[in-house]
């Protein structure tokens, strides 16, 4: 984190991409998007979506 703060108009010269948290996107030297992934959120991923730590409890 210290590394991509410290450099941060290195990796993001153009802030004006910035619009997800949580998402990768690569862009072509003219601006085209070439790639995108967007986080489904630290959540997305539980199988039980109103008790994500369930998986501790099951034996």
């Amino acid at each position: 984190m210290v590394e991509i703060l410290s450099k941060w108009k290195t990796y993001v010269p153009k802030g004006d991409y910035l619009t997800q948290q949580g998402g990768t996107f690569l862009f072509d030297s003219q601006g085209t998007l070439l790639y995108q992934w967007r986080d489904r959120a630290i959540l997305g991923l539980a199988a039980n979506m109103s008790y994500p730590l369930s998986f501790l409890t099951k034996k």
